[in-house]
């Protein structure tokens, strides 16, 4: 298998090397057009004079303001004074320019050889402006100072004015406001060549016949088409160009194979016209193309366009393969045959991605020491194949230049099925990541991690659902910015209704931050009792002791009031142990002071505060409170902790002769002729006198006699 991939990958390198090749060329051969035509900047005669400092103004207008010394030069500044003419100079040109630019006028009109030294332009007499060219003793023409640049102030004052009627017609995009303004950014979107540029010229297009989801492949091979056209046809000359926003469409060239025209088009989406290259022009430009393109490049182009790769391979195949071009079933033989190699490479090369894919998941699971998941793993394999495959498809059916209905048909189901494969296998892949995530987490003795990777992994199966909608909204050429506006209109009522939701996103950034419990505490939280299972976007789930699933939206974690029993540094034990009232006195110490010595003796209790103490004459039993901690990391372990204990009460207990009590009823039979209590006092000062004596003894007998205070109880 590798061993065929690798004759096929040869073959493709084989067959593509000709086409890049192509570019380097076209490169170079513009880098040395672009030479030549800086060395032949020239002012030996009107025309060159202002076809130079057009030129070169367009190129400052654009931003290149490191050609205005080049403009400068067509000036005649020797009447302004030194100290001002460099401060003043840049400020006439433009002035100038902008003058020159307002009117529509054929520079080739303009006579290379004139007998006089003055030259007139023909433009704005009837407005009085004079533009006068005068040639100097050097033999340069340039514009004169005296009859034109003296009075350029005058002269702007004139054309503001004709322009201000202009401006004031609101049916006219403002941006391809004429056919001179259309011409001007598509020749500067097209030599910034970059992907920006790109997407400007096609602006200018009128590609209405087309389906909104092939528009921008359609476009970028027909720019440049159109440029590659242009650049071999005539220098283009903005002047010669009307810059009136009415007026008929312009039409730049006519050949048998189509035209070039520029149009006003009306916006589908507002009420406005823009001037662009018309449908008819789009339509006819792979004729065009295929008429012009072996023609050489006209005097003064700069440098010319890279032709898509499409237009290149479409090329390659007419020039090399001509058997092929015969067309049945709307497709040419070698598209079809382009096809099916599309095809058939996109399943393999789907096959290379899940070998190179399954191995990297392996490795760095390995590396990691984190065990693979492979149910999860196996569900994402499935749709990155389909995802694989399928932008293969798309990729390779933009490089065979299909004709408009079909490219429609392939490119937007292919697109359709990459989209949501790809939406499909990302969400997937979140599966993966968290399996990763998670297996690190277990390794760790930290839990806020634990709570952390569920939200990280649903945040990025989220994140997922959201991009794959966008792009899916994009194929089908859904308007984003009018979705958001829409949305922006209607901002209050989206946020009253999203307020739940809100709501319980900043829940869940309160239990990320605050961190009140975490996964796997004992909480309690209003009414719900039991075990956080899992922490969401939207809400917290609680495992109950009774195996319910209670379910708390996290926008009530902001306000609740959370008992949180697993953050417990000590959890109590407390109980009441009831023995038999036969149990003499002492033996009740000799048992309290064994249950404490268990207590010190335990591994997990708490030794530095606990009582065991006789605490209350109950009906059936004497009660010895029971009150002590242990240290344990959860409940299953205080419960195991808690049984030991007893369970040794229970041995202490049997080991002392001990009883515990338990609910008895004695029944005694008394004699009557026998006297119940004897040694009665004859009065009731008697008695008193007798209890105080007795209780006095008992207290000396223990403390004694005067009693001495015992210290408190320390542990």
């Amino acid at each position: 298998m590798k061993k065929r991939l690798l004759i096929v990958f040869y073959i493709l390198v084989c067959f593509c090397n000709p086409l890049f090749s192509q570019t380097t060329a076209a490169n170079a051969s513009s880098s040395t057009a672009a030479e030549e035509t800086v060395a032949k900047s020239r002012f030996e005669n009107p025309r060159d004079t202002v076809r130079t400092f057009m030129s070169v103004m367009n190129d400052v207008k654009n931003g290149n303001a490191a050609h205005m010394d080049t403009a400068l030069v067509a000036l005649y500044l020797d009447d302004i004074p030194e100290e001002s003419r460099h401060s003043r100079a840049p400020e006439i040109a433009a002035q100038l320019y902008r003058i020159l630019n307002h009117f529509t006028f054929k520079i080739d009109a303009i006579p290379l050889e004139i007998s006089g030294r003055t030259y007139i332009l023909p433009v704005g007499k009837e407005q009085g402006i004079e533009i006068a060219l005068y040639r100097y003793d050097s033999g340069e023409w340039k514009f004169n100072y005296t009859k034109t640049l003296k009075r350029l102030d005058e002269y702007i004052e004139l054309v503001e004015k004709s322009q201000k009627a202009q401006q004031e017609d609101s049916t006219i995009d403002p941006v391809y406001f004429s056919a001179r303004e259309t011409m001007r950014l598509f020749l500067l979107a097209m030599n910034q060549n970059n992907a920006q540029g790109l997407t400007e010229a096609i602006e200018t297009l009128d590609l209405s016949r087309f389906e909104r989801a092939v528009r921008r492949e359609i476009g970028s091979e027909r720019v440049a088409m159109l440029k590659s056209v242009l650049d071999r046809y005539k220098y283009i000359d903005l002047v010669e160009l009307p810059n009136d926003r009415q007026g008929p469409p312009v039409i730049l060239l006519t050949d048998a194979s189509g035209r070039i025209i520029i149009e006003r088009v009306k916006n589908p989406d507002s009420s406005i016209e823009s001037w662009k290259f018309s449908a008819q022009t789009v339509a006819e430009l792979p004729k065009l193309y295929d008429a012009f393109k072996d023609k050489p490049l006209v005097e003064g182009v700069v440098s010319s366009v890279e032709i898509p790769l499409s237009v290149r391979i479409r090329d390659y195949m007419r020039r090399n393969f001509p058997g092929l071009l015969q067309q049945n079933l709307l497709l040419e033989n070698w598209q079809w045959l382009g096809l099916f190699c599309v095809a058939f490479l996109g399943l393999g090369f789907s096959r290379v991605v899940i070998h190179i894919l399954q191995n990297l998941i392996r490795v760095l699971f390995k590396r990691e020491e984190v065990s693979v998941d492979t149910e999860a793993q196996s569900r994402f394999i499935k749709p990155i194949s389909i995802t694989a495959t399928t932008l293969f498809w798309w990729v390779g059916l933009t490089l065979l230049g299909l004709p408009g209905d079909a490219r429609m048909m392939l490119l937007v189901s292919v697109k359709l099925v990459s989209a949501l494969a790809g939406v499909w296998a990302g969400y997937r892949l979140m599966d993966v990541v968290g399996n990763f995530l998670q297996g690190k987490a277990d390794k760790t003795e930290n839990k806020f991690d634990d709570l952390l990777v569920p939200l990280i992994t649903r945040a990025l199966k989220t994140m997922v659902i959201v991009f794959g909608l966008v792009f899916v909204a994009d194929i089908f050429a859904v308007d984003i910015d009018k979705i958001l506006a829409g949305l922006g209109i209607g901002g209050l009522a989206f946020a009253l209704a999203a307020k739940d939701t809100i709501s319980n996103i900043f829940g869940s950034l309160t239990v990320l931050i605050d961190r009140p419990f975490q996964i796997g505490d004992w909480v309690t939280i209003g009414s719900a009792d039991g075990t956080v299972e899992s922490v969401g976007v939207r809400s917290t789930r609680i495992r109950t002791f009774y195996n319910s699933l209670i379910t708390i939206p996290n926008s009530e974690l902001i306000n609740a009031h959370i008992d949180n029993y697993g953050a417990r540094q000590f959890r109590r034990i407390t109980a009441t142990i009831g023995i038999a009232y036969d149990t003499p006195p002492e033996k009740i110490d000799s048992f309290c002071e064994g249950i404490r010595e268990l207590i010190r003796k335990h591994p997990y209790t708490r030794k530095d505060f606990y009582i065991v103490s006789l605490n209350e004459f109950a009906a059936a039993s004497l009660g010895i409170m029971l009150y002590c901690f242990v240290k344990t990391p959860d409940w299953g372990t205080e419960l195991r902790e808690k049984h030991r204990l007893f369970n040794d009460i229970i041995r202490l207990a049997n080991s002392l002769k001990v009883e515990f009590a338990f609910p008895t009823q004695t029944v005694y039979l008394r004699n009557q002729e026998t006297p119940v209590h004897d040694n009665v006092p004859e009065s009731e000062l008697a008695a008193i006198s007798r209890g105080q004596q007795l209780a006095s003894q008992i207290v000396y007998d223990a403390l004694g006699n005067p009693p001495i205070k015992p210290p408190p109880v320390t542990f």
